[in-house]
């Protein structure tokens, strides 16, 4: 009786993790693609469209995440979650904040902005989006890795905190320098939306996909993406941004992979994960938990 309860138990785990593996990315662009239709078709508001449909994926990821996490040494713990709280009190809620503000206030003005792309047909305005943030994330994102000389190493020191963690879960998404934070979503994000002058449905869209790609880069559970890792990032790429080992620190992109395969820095492993996260000893960064240290970094 009890071997087949245990059975029962693990075939019942088995199939929920080949649901989570194989459909759950298929469920979350359904949601995506409902909260789409009632930007087009319906008289609410893009941004609040937006922000519930990311709160409702959220609650689904983190549901996952509990109960079929990918690797148990990623999972976060009492205490890993303490260290995130220390980053998050000081700056993150205080980035998140300012970027939530600025991301409203690009959807709000949108309308009353003109620049180039004010005209273009509604698919190329959302590509055009796209491809210019991603391509100057890309282009920041590796010189914080790999710029060599005394601005390179400042660029690292800014972004470093986010790889000291040797875990890897959907909080871990919130940790970061401030610094990092508002050079990302200044250069990369809000310039290029002003000079470009999108349309306010373009802008919620691209939110979204940010939204949704940005929380389930860092998370741990096995979600394959299949063929759709060739276009968009997800686990299965961006945990190989988090090696331990710099050969394989690569995969620059935070939403599109087209440049990190333009460019020779995409790692595609399949059902691989990396053998440790975060950095090497040797790097002599203050450890994870040292809040204070690790946020004096780039003014050391």
């Amino acid at each position: 009786m009890e071997n087949a309860l245990t059975e029962r138990i693990e075939t019942s785990d088995g199939i929920g993790r080949w649901l989570v593996r194989w459909w759950l990315y298929p469920s979350l662009w359904m949601i995506k693609l409902g909260a789409f239709y009632l930007i087009w078709y319906s008289d609410n508001a893009p941004e609040n469209i937006a922000v519930i449909s990311s709160a409702f994926v959220l609650i689904l990821c983190f549901a996952a995440e509990l109960f079929c996490p990918y690797e148990k040494r990623w999972a976060m713990t009492w205490r890993s979650l303490w260290s995130d709280i220390k980053f998050a009190v000081p700056n993150g809620l205080t980035i998140s904040a300012l970027g939530t503000v600025l991301g409203y206030f690009a959807i709000a003005i949108s309308d009353d902005l003109t620049g180039p792309a004010q005209n273009w047909p509604f698919a190329i305005q959302l590509l055009a989006c796209l491809m210019i943030f991603e391509g100057v994330n890309y282009a920041i994102h590796r010189a914080m890795h790999e710029l060599p000389g005394p601005f390179g190493g400042w660029l690292w020191k800014v972004h470093a905190a986010h790889h000291l963690p040797p875990r890897l879960y959907l909080v871990m998404h919130a940790v970061f320098h401030p610094i990092n934070a508002v050079i990302i979503r200044a250069v990369a994000i809000v310039v290029p939306i002003w000079l470009m002058g999108y349309d306010q449905q373009v802008i919620a869209i691209f939110g979204m996909l940010m939204s949704l790609h940005g929380l389930i880069s860092h998370f741990n559970v096995d979600m394959r993406m299949g063929w759709a890792n060739y276009i968009f990032v997800g686990p299965e790429l961006h945990r190989y941004h988090h090696s331990a080992r710099p050969d394989e620190c690569k995969n620059y992109g935070a939403l599109i992979s087209i440049y990190d395969q333009l460019f020779g820095t995409f790692i595609y492993r399949p059902g691989i994960p990396p053998k440790d996260l975060g950095v090497l000893p040797d790097t002599n960064l203050p450890d994870y938990d040292r809040t204070g240290a690790v946020l004096a970094l780039p003014f050391r």
